[in-house]
């Protein structure tokens, strides 16, 4: 499959592709019959052999979303835990009207996201006050919230953050 890069988004036309990527495994977002996908889903299908990309109908590989800074600065921070979660088999979409990466679905998005999921670097810093907010919007929306430590050799270890009541 095919898809075509247009203003950081990757855009695939082809009822088949659409219906394999968006109507199977919840990729992207269909708007006027045609499927966009973010750059770390672009990204993902590109390094696992599953979409070809191109620019202008020049072709391009997955690393190029990179040098043409479509991934955005947060990439290296982001992409393991997104793709280490596709591993697994969920359905990942952003999280940003939650203030946190991804929302993350255990079967379809027909239902409600089980788990938000922020991502940090090891070594960089995270602010108890950012954990108290996602805490409490988690709990506000009946959701887990998950933070994905990402150290040195892109392994991730995973805590959940539950509010408490004392």
């Amino acid at each position: 499959m095919i898809g075509e890069l247009h203003n950081n988004k990757v855009i695939i036309s082809d009822n088949p592709s659409i219906s394999k990527l968006y109507g199977k495994r919840s990729y992207g977002t269909l708007i006027d019959k045609k499927l966009y996908l973010t750059p770390l889903e672009a990204y993902y299908l590109c390094e696992k052999e599953k979409l070809e990309l191109s620019s202008e109908g020049n072709p391009i590989n997955c690393h190029d979303l990179i040098a043409l800074n479509v991934v955005g600065k947060d990439f290296d921070e982001k992409y393991p835990v997104y793709k280490d979660l596709r591993d697994r088999g969920y359905i990942v979409k952003t999280g940003f009207k939650y203030g946190c990466h991804f929302r993350v679905y255990r079967k379809s998005i027909e239902e409600h996201a089980d788990y938000l999921v922020h991502s940090y670097v090891e070594h960089g810093t995270i602010s108890v006050d950012d954990i108290i907010k996602q805490a409490r919007l988690a709990h506000s929306v009946k959701k887990k919230m998950v933070m994905a430590l990402v150290d040195e050799e892109n392994d991730i270890t995973y805590f959940s953050v539950d509010r408490t009541k004392i």
